[in-house]
């Protein structure tokens, strides 16, 4: 299946989904996770894939533990200031630390405006993982923020019970349970 280098991972397409407001298709997203086992896991009982809960929990925990990327390619265009709220306000619920959260919308606003807005085909992309979380925007890094939660809310904005795109989220499942 389709793989993205991130540093020195190489990481698995986990599942695709779309962002809808209302009728609109606002963005596209992808989930990208390492398929390598955590240290310590050989001994884990596997995930019944009858489960959807459980196979989502499974999920979620090693999308949490990094390193996972987050690939959204726009499909409608929204101005810098619009995307950047956005998103910020789906982590906001999610995170403890508003200054970061504040941190990571300047850092999408800047990388769109540059280009004056998101028009159809921008591409975000946010690597997360234990250490923090890293934009970049039409694969143009925007900078690190240092956090040891924000990745871990960004995953789950995709992937908790209220998540943006139940469709990712289906996505994800359908693949875990087909592998």
């Amino acid at each position: 299946g389709p793989s993205l280098g991130v540093g020195e991972s190489n990481l698995k397409l986990f599942g695709v989904g779309v962002r809808r407001k209302g009728p609109i298709k606002v963005y596209s997203v992808g989930m990208y996770s390492s398929t390598e086992e955590e240290e310590g896991a050989e001994g884990a009982e596997p995930v019944p894939t009858t489960d959807k809960d459980a196979v989502l929990s499974a999920i979620q925990s090693k999308a949490k533990a990094g390193p996972t990327s987050f690939v959204l390619k726009m499909n409608f265009k929204v101005g810098a200031e619009k995307i950047a709220s956005s998103l910020a306000e789906s982590v906001a619920p999610r995170h403890n630390d508003a200054g970061e959260v504040e941190n990571l919308k300047k850092k999408i606003f800047d990388g769109v405006s540059a280009k004056g807005a998101a028009t159809k085909g921008t591409e975000f992309q946010f690597d997360c993982n234990e250490e923090g979380i890293s934009v970049s925007v039409d694969g143009k890094s925007q900078g690190n923020i240092p956090s040891a939660g924000l990745g871990k809310a960004f995953c789950d904005v995709y992937l908790d019970k209220d998540a943006v795109s139940p469709a990712l989220k289906d996505s994800c499942v359908d693949n875990f349970c087909n592998e």
